[in-house]
């Protein structure tokens, strides 16, 4: 129940967004507002931000909407308003549609492509509705932020890309890591090892960070009544060279690509 309670949420539509995260969602080209003057029924209506970055509103003429936020836009048009026509317009703005702005989530996700913003939408939930990662998904997530110049949206020097551990995303402790438009999620495929030899589960498993020996040898089931914890080999390839590593301690660490052997007892 505790798990479907946090996937309803992950995918909760935009009308569920707090309406604070709303007013700050930065407007774009082909956005849908629903505008509201309260006993002012002319004035309330739908439009649409055309691909000059405004639309057209009775009294007050064209209103710049493109990268301002809701608020902005909602402060402007009262303003206005109220310089020339009205003595105290209350004036609300929602979002109806959003059309302009994406991030993309690309690797080993179920359904990579583009996702379309809603409001403010966080790596977990752009995540989710890319289908989630796959089983082979490697351990850590990669965001590659759109470059910007503080204060615009010029292109400005490249940020260096963030990674996030797949551990953090898991656990719940990467849920407020914000994405914006633009942004680029990588998801890359996990690099393998191998073990075989006098185990209960030999066969690949997906390597993580700090991985030793020991944790390799029992993510293949432990060492069966015939194999030796203190008779074990790695067969790795260096400088293109395959090379073999004896008298390995369970300490020890393994490297992706490689293939620990558990060896027969010595009776």
């Amino acid at each position: 129940m505790v798990v479907l309670i946090i996937l309803l949420s992950l995918v909760a539509p935009a009308s569920a967004l707090p309406r604070q995260a709303s007013l700050e969602y930065i407007v774009g080209t082909q956005d849908r507002l629903s505008i509201t003057v309260v006993d002012e029924p002319t004035l309330t209506r739908v439009v649409t931000v055309g691909s000059d970055g405004g639309f057209d509103y009775p009294f007050i003429g064209v209103v710049k909407a493109a990268g301002l936020t809701v608020r902005a836009i909602q402060q402007d048009i009262t303003l206005r308003l109220k310089e020339k026509y009205l003595r105290n317009p209350q004036v609300s703005i929602e979002v109806e549609a959003y059309r302009s702005q994406v991030v993309y989530v690309w690797g080993q996700v179920k359904t990579p492509g583009s996702v379309t913003l809603m409001g403010n939408i966080t790596l977990t939930e752009a995540l989710a509705r890319a289908g989630s990662p796959t089983p082979d998904a490697g351990p850590y997530i990669e965001i590659n932020r759109r470059s910007r110049q503080a204060g615009g949206d010029a292109p400005g020097a490249k940020p260096a890309a963030e990674r996030i551990s797949m551990a953090d995303v898991q656990s719940g402790r990467a849920q407020d890591v914000l994405l914006s438009d633009g942004d680029t999620v990588f998801v890359p495929k996990g690099e393998m090892f191998f073990v075989t030899g006098f185990v209960r589960n030999g066969g690949p498993f997906l390597h993580e960070s700090g991985m030793t020996v020991s944790r390799a040898v029992s993510m293949a089931g432990g060492v069966t009544e015939k194999g030796s914890r203190s008779r074990i080999r790695i067969t790795r390839i260096a400088n293109g060279k395959q090379v073999v590593i004896k008298d390995v301690k369970l300490e020890d660490l393994v490297q992706p690509g490689d293939s620990v052997e558990v060896l027969p007892r010595l009776w």
